[in-house]
């Protein structure tokens, strides 16, 4: 048989409940398995031949991605304690999950596998409320944000714009344009998520929040740093939003006329403390984040910082 096609056939089996079933079970052998070869109905004939050791293999395969999503949803601990205080068996609903998207291996895609894994999650009854829903829409967005970064570092990682940032305006001065940085994003809720963020490998799903709608800076400090998170204002928020152009805080200040320039200097400079802003004198070798689709430290997964930002 050819090596290539045994392999991809192999592969086509272990995504494949169907013909799992027609090599793991003789009665269900009535008829040919549909849409194979000559060529590939004989190589899973063969694999019929030892049905229990192939479905053995099938099995480990299977119970490797149902671990492997478990641990990368290790990467957002928010969404994972909902999951495991949900009263469903965790294994079940990742088996559940794994099936659902036709059992791809992601390898050590984890900010991947955590993506498809929390589309999946919000759409269970179990998860419907809107604290729920506004969690998994935080814990989306960081995913969204670390798979960016994983495509193309910023040009300063937030804790080394921070370090500069002082110097960045003594050297600039007044006519500094500062834009936000691409290691952070904002997203708001329709409910006080802080003490869950604030304790979010212990909190408790069912305590009822204020409904309130709240803005949460996400960000990663470095390339081997956990995100981190800071609540902001309204005006912080909209300030965030802004510079995605970059702006001076006099033009920022005419955007947002509603507050004084000290005002919008009061916020610019918070965000920079936070390194979430970046100015010309920010473009400071980054090095790469090739880790970051594929972290497998757990140090890094499970450290949550969180800070408010007025």
């Amino acid at each position: 048989m050819n090596a290539e096609l045994v392999w991809s056939t192999w592969r086509r089996v272990l995504r494949d409940d169907g013909l799992v079933t027609w090599i793991t079970r003789s009665d269900a052998r009535t008829a040919d398995p549909d849409g194979l070869s000559v060529e590939e109905r004989a190589i899973v004939t063969d694999y019929a031949g030892t049905p229990e050791a192939t479905n053995a293999n099938i099995g480990m395969y299977r119970r490797g991605l149902v671990r492997n999503a478990l641990g990368a949803l290790d990467l957002v601990p928010l969404t994972r304690r909902l999951l495991n205080m949900s009263g469903r068996d965790v294994d079940i609903v990742a088996e559940d999950f794994v099936r659902s998207t036709g059992y791809p291996d992601d390898g050590p895609n984890f900010w991947r596998c955590a993506a498809g894994f929390v589309a999946y999650l919000t759409r269970l009854p179990e998860f419907a409320s809107r604290a729920h829903q506004d969690v998994m829409a935080i814990d989306d967005a960081t995913i969204a944000l670390a798979r960016r970064l994983g495509r193309s570092a910023p040009p300063a990682w937030p804790v080394d714009a921070a370090r500069h940032a002082g110097v960045a305006a003594r050297s600039e001065g007044e006519a500094a344009r500062v834009r936000r940085n691409p290691a952070a994003v904002v997203v708001s809720s329709s409910c006080d998520l802080t003490p869950w963020i604030e304790d979010p490998f212990e909190f408790d799903p069912s305590d009822d929040l204020e409904a309130s709608s709240r803005h949460w800076l996400v960000y990663f400090p470095g390339p081997e740093l956990a995100h981190e998170y800071a609540e902001l204002s309204e005006r912080g928020a909209r300030a965030f939003d802004l510079l995605g152009t970059p702006r001076t805080v006099d033009e920022l200040a005419l955007e947002m006329r509603d507050l004084s320039r000290d005002d919008v200097q009061a916020v610019v400079g918070s965000l920079m403390e936070l390194g979430v802003l970046t100015s010309g004198a920010d473009g400071l070798a980054s090095g790469n984040i090739l880790t970051m689709e594929g972290c497998t430290d757990r140090s890094v997964q499970s450290r949550i910082e969180w800070a408010p930002v007025p």
